[in-house]
């Protein structure tokens, strides 16, 4: 048990929670498209992402080493864990069966194959060999599933008839993504200089990844504005752009930390997780509501 409770320990809930989100919103805009919405659908597609996240972090928990990022030395007596080789086998056959589940229900067509492609990537691909390269930019790749991956499925399983315009609502949603986990990792940036893995901040530096953050948020409100004028969703979704609120005070957090006052971490976690969670949960609501 003690290698599963390690496993769960590395779950990234706001990974976990903004994909969900994004999959239900699309579903919801499928809906809205004249649709009919099916939870048998629903429920095993948004089963087909947990699956693969687990079997990502069970790879990635397998193939990592202390000693060094190529060392595969801990792999085969990790695999000898009775509790760990049942998880694995248990999290295929799911995946089989979600998988089974949606070509008897008829769900998956030549689209829905390349989203659930997509999303398998996505997911799978830094846990590989290569994640060496990988992990400075696991911020992208996690936003690609978020973002515009995940609000795609949750369309295409429920057989929208038009993609158009999830197009321009991903974009904002994909930079929102990225600004918000890049404001995630300054608190542990001294600690990720010590590392033999290096991530986006160590990489760049803190001063670009500051900017950087700060363009995101330019990009994701200017995205949001070309939503809103080519869907033409502004009288039912204008909420949304009270999130901005809460951009702005990120952006104030993060060059009061620049001039050297103390960082308030949990209240920076907790902005960073708000503003995404929040234009989704709003956006899911306003959608929902008319």
């Amino acid at each position: 048990m003690a290698s599963i409770k390690k496993i769960i320990k590395t779950i990234d809930l706001f990974f976990v929670s903004g994909g969900v989100f994004s999959y239900l919103l699309g579903a919801v805009l499928a809906q809205r498209a004249g649709k009919p919405l099916s939870i048998s659908v629903l429920l095993l597609g948004l089963s087909i992402f947990l699956f693969l996240y687990l079997l990502e972090r069970c790879l990635t928990y397998l193939t990592s080493s202390r000693i060094n990022v190529f060392s595969t030395a801990q792999s085969s007596s990790r695999l000898q864990s009775p509790e760990l080789t049942g998880a694995l086998l248990f999290i295929a056959f799911a995946l089989m069966f979600c998988v089974y589940g949606l070509v008897r229900t008829g769900a998956l067509n030549g689209k829905s194959w390349i989203w659930l492609l997509l999303l398998t990537l996505g997911i799978l691909i830094p846990s590989t060999s290569i994640r060496l390269w990988v992990v400075p930019y696991r911020w992208l790749t996690d936003a690609f599933v978020a973002a515009p991956v995940m609000l795609f499925s949750g369309a295409v399983l429920q057989m929208i008839p038009s993609e158009r315009m999830l197009f321009f609502l991903s974009l904002p949603l994909f930079f929102l993504f990225l600004a918000s986990s890049s404001a995630l990792m300054f608190e542990s940036f001294g600690a990720e200089s010590d590392k033999v893995r290096p991530t986006l901040l160590t990489v760049i530096g803190w001063e670009k990844a500051m900017n950087l953050h700060h363009v995101l948020l330019i990009a994701t409100y200017a995205a949001l504005g070309v939503y809103f004028f080519a869907s033409g969703a502004w009288p039912i979704a204008w909420p949304a752009a009270f999130i901005a609120i809460i951009s702005l005070f990120e952006v104030f957090q993060l060059e009061r930390i620049a001039r050297g006052m103390k960082p308030l971490w949990g209240l920076l976690r907790a902005t960073a997780v708000l503003q995404y969670l929040g234009i989704l949960y709003i956006l899911l609501f306003a959608f929902l509501a008319r």
